[in-house]
């Protein structure tokens, strides 16, 4: 339906007649001189430029001509900014119908291309503003104060990726329309940092901004009226008053730092052109795409303002590829009182007066559906309508290695407040830097105080690397698939060393979440254990902690004094289904003093928990000599000496469980040290970003790995079958003679009876073994009680009893099958195709 309106082009305008009047000589002498005097001013107004050469490319002709329609809509345009000009003598010339590359005047609204790219990566206004402000690099106006001469089609700011605002926006636009946003260019007067580009007095949005959100959580919310009250929390008053106090300090600093920021931007000299500056960005009215509220878009910086924002101070015209509107609106307090009812002529004057608009024309459609539904013939108001003619530029084409490079050159610069950023394409680095954002501690940029770093498609899963030149530490941060499931490591120097701290992700295996390391103590933190620990603490002595390998190539064992620790302290949380008396809140492991405390929960309305303290005993020491216990029920029997003794054997056993498992985290720790210096110096860690080079090699790799699969499938194929090993002493053999023949299947007999008769020896072996360990294993233990003696035996009993079935099975079967394993392999030897006919 679109397209046959759109068929239906034609320029209705039949010219005014003038009405002649007598007037005197004096009045015509001066009519002339003030049309003379517009003339000059519209041509110098139009002259082109020579600074910036016009392009001279392969293009269609539409590029390089205009048509005959597009003549008189241009005779439209010029008599309307006579007119515009007479009746508007304070106003500056509007931008109707600038040259494009070639030097031909075109209508403005006719630059304006609607295009759908068709990547799903450019699918919404936020992605598509972000694109053309990466992609397209500031050209700055010649005159700031007038409306530039030549705008460049879309295609033209492609090809050489520079722009000014107006060429910016005008390929913004077209990509939104594309969009079905309604969305219009904007020609208008904003502040300098906007016409610019200049950041350096605004916040970086990648800084940390905890400050203000501090700030915002605790602000004060109002109650209800009729809501329902808080029951009042039993705190004291004096922990409140100091946290109204601290928070008191933190809001005087934060608006002493605004105080100051303030001061500093108004040391800046004043702009002498301000409310002059011309300046170009994208309009975005509600009622499409779920757009709620108008608002404007700079394409310089891709970032979105209400339409009452400070920046914008006026509004000349706004056009789209339907029409051209002229503000009428007062605009001496900027945009903040500009209403968008472009259908008001007395708020927007159109230069296309029979114009149809986007919205009339969707009307129209809808309404001659309508009628041709029911059969209602179309009205003939719908034929006198002047229809705007189509966009004379071609389809604007943005390919996914357009994309991918994004930056002109591959890098794009932005200078903040105290702080510049970096932004790279992932194609041109080596090492998958895409971003580097740099603050600094004063405004001339001159002391560094830390440098951030963002990666993509690192084969080491690093995604950000933070340097703190103050702290003088260093941060990293790594996605899932990173050795040791390492998500966190930072690191700084200290007096006596180094301290790190790693946060990792493995719930699976030791549930270890945090690791802080430091030369004197390790502390580590776990999370959904078995066991329910959640905090160890290791303290070395005055030496520090051994680093791996250890004096265990000595022959020394794993022990926790050959790891030079002084104390372990762990913490664990409440085990429900144990009893309170019997479930440890803290153990602690005195190394020197040979000496282990045990903490346990508190029980129900007590405020002093149980303990034990136990000591490692020697053979012919008394038991009851090294222990202490204090108890809180007094009905509790204490506990006797094989119970002592068990649980000193049990705490001797999680001992050396914790010293190995000590020993692995100093491995694990000194192999993250290691990897993280070779893997920073490293430049051939990022893998391809290339999307056609990395489909090649994802196939080739998917056809190796089906390959590999294959061949895997065929190698357990032959692995599973018992003839490949005697098989293979025929080599590449194409015949046999009937005595090498014989005398290879009397060899693969022998070899094959050797065989069997080593897997029975196995066998007996390991029942020999099994009844040893079993005979060793269940004896009768003096400290015994009577019922642990019953199961004992119960156990022995039992494991007897299948020692006895599984040598009946290997006196009776096993042996008797031994021959009929034997002929059968030997039926299938002489079946071979190299020996089948020696034996038929």
């Amino acid at each position: 339906e679109f397209q046959e309106m759109e068929k239906k082009m034609t320029l209705s305008q039949e010219p005014e007649e003038e009405e002649e009047e007598d007037v005197s000589d004096d009045l015509l002498m001066i009519r002339n001189l003030h049309r003379f005097l517009l003339c000059q001013k519209l041509k110098a107004f139009y002259e082109v430029s020579e600074s910036r050469p016009l392009l001279s490319v392969c293009s269609p002709e539409s590029y390089k001509t205009n048509s005959q329609k597009e003549e008189h809509l241009l005779e439209i345009a010029e008599n309307f900014q006579r007119q515009y000009l007479l009746l508007h003598p304070d106003r500056k010339p509007l931008l109707l119908y600038p040259v494009n590359e070639y030097g031909v005047r075109k209508f403005v609204s006719t630059t304006l291309r609607p295009t759908e790219t068709g990547l799903w990566e450019l699918q919404s206004w936020q992605e598509c503003s972000s694109l053309v402000a990466d992609f397209l690099s500031l050209q700055p106006l010649e005159q700031p104060t007038q409306v530039p001469t030549q705008l460049f089609s879309p295609t033209a700011v492609l090809r050489s990726q520079e722009a000014t605002s107006f060429e910016s926006s005008t390929l913004l636009c077209s990509l939104l329309l594309g969009l079905n946003y309604d969305a219009y260019v904007v020609s208008g007067y904003a502040v300098r940092e906007m016409c610019l580009l200049d950041l350096r007095l605004q916040q970086c949005p990648l800084l940390d901004t905890k400050a203000k959100s501090d700030q915002g959580e605790t602000s004060d919310q109002p109650q209800k009226k009729y809501g329902v009250k808080c029951s009042m929390e039993l705190r004291s008053r004096f922990l409140l008053d100091q946290e109204k106090k601290k928070l008191d300090a933190e809001a005087a600093a934060i608006l002493e730092k605004e105080l100051q920021e303030e001061q500093e931007k108004s040391t800046n000299l004043p702009d002498p052109l301000q409310g002059f500056r011309v300046h170009c960005w994208v309009l975005v009215l509600s009622g499409r795409r779920s757009i709620e509220e108008n608002f404007f878009i700079d394409p310089l910086t891709g970032c979105s303002y209400p339409t009452v924002h400070d920046s914008f101070q006026g509004i000349e015209s706004l056009w789209n590829p339907f029409n051209y509107y002229v503000n009428r609106q007062d605009c001496s307090s900027g945009c903040k009182d500009m209403k968008f009812d472009l259908e008001n002529s007395t708020e927007w004057e159109p230069v296309l007066h029979d114009g149809v608009s986007q919205q009339q024309l969707i009307q129209a459609v809808h309404r001659r559906m309508e009628n041709r539904f029911i059969g209602r013939p179309t009205s003939e108001l719908e034929k006198k309508k002047f229809f705007l003619m189509r966009s004379w530029v071609s389809r604007i084409g943005i390919t996914r290695k357009e994309l991918q490079t994004r930056f002109p050159g591959g890098k794009k610069v932005t200078r903040y407040r105290k702080a510049m950023l970096e932004r790279f394409s992932s194609t041109v680095t080596n090492d998958g830097l895409i971003s580097r954002l740099t603050t600094y501690q004063d405004l001339s940029c001159t002391e560094v105080a830390g440098v951030k770093e963002w990666y993509k498609h690192r084969s080491d899963s690093l995604e950000e690397r933070e340097f703190n030149q103050l702290e003088n530490s260093t941060t990293e941060r790594f996605k899932s698939g990173r050795t040791f499931d390492l998500l966190f490591h930072a690191w700084k120097p200290v007096d006596s060393g180094t301290e790190r701290e790693m946060r990792f992700h493995r719930p699976e295996q030791d549930g270890l979440e945090r690791i802080v390391v430091s030369p004197q103590a390790i502390e580590q933190s776990f999370k959904y254990r078995d066991d329910f620990l959640y905090l160890r603490q290791i303290f070395f002595r005055e030496g520090g902690m051994i680093p791996p390998p250890y004096s265990a190539e000595n022959g020394q064992e794993t022990t926790l004094e050959n790891l030079n620790v002084l104390k372990v302290v762990e913490r664990f949380h409440r085990n429900p289904s144990k009893p309170v008396n019997e479930d440890v809140a803290q153990r602690v492991f005195l190394v020197p003093e040979m000496k282990t405390e045990l903490l346990y929960h508190l029980m129900d309305h007590r405020t002093i928990p149980s303990r034990k303290s136990l000591k490692r005993i020697e053979d012919d020491e008394p038991i009851t000599d090294s222990m202490f216990s204090f108890f809180l029920d007094q009905a509790e029997e204490p506990p006797g000496p094989l119970t002592w003794y068990r649980l000193v054997k049990y705490l001797i056993r999680e001992e050396e469980n914790i010293a190995l498992q000590i020993k692995a985290s100093l491995v694990e720790y000194s192999r993250i040290s290691l990897l993280s210096l070779v893997k920073g110096h490293d430049p051939f860690l990022p893998l391809s970003v290339d999307m056609e080079k990395w489909e090649e090699v994802e196939e080739k790799s998917t056809q190796t790995e089906l390959t590999s699969k294959e061949e895997a499938l065929i190698l357990h194929r032959l692995g599973m079958d018992v003839m490949v090993p005697y098989l293979a002493r025929l080599g590449n053999s194409e015949s046999l003679t009937p005595e090498e023949a014989t005398s290879f299947c009397l060899g693969c007999s022998e070899a094959f009876k050797e065989k069997l008769k080593r897997h029975t020896d196995f066998l007996q072996v390991i029942e020999t073994q099994a009844e040893e360990n079993d005979s060793r294993s269940h004896s009768h233990d003096p400290m015994m009680s009577q019922e642990e003696a019953e199961l004992a035996c119960h156990l022995c009993w039992d494991k007897k009893f299948h020692i006895s079935a599984a040598q009946r099975r290997l006196d009776s079967r096993h042996m008797e099958r031994l021959e009929e394993k034997h002929e059968a392999f030997m039926v299938k030897l002489q079946q071979n195709p190299l020996l089948s006919s020696h034996f038929n």
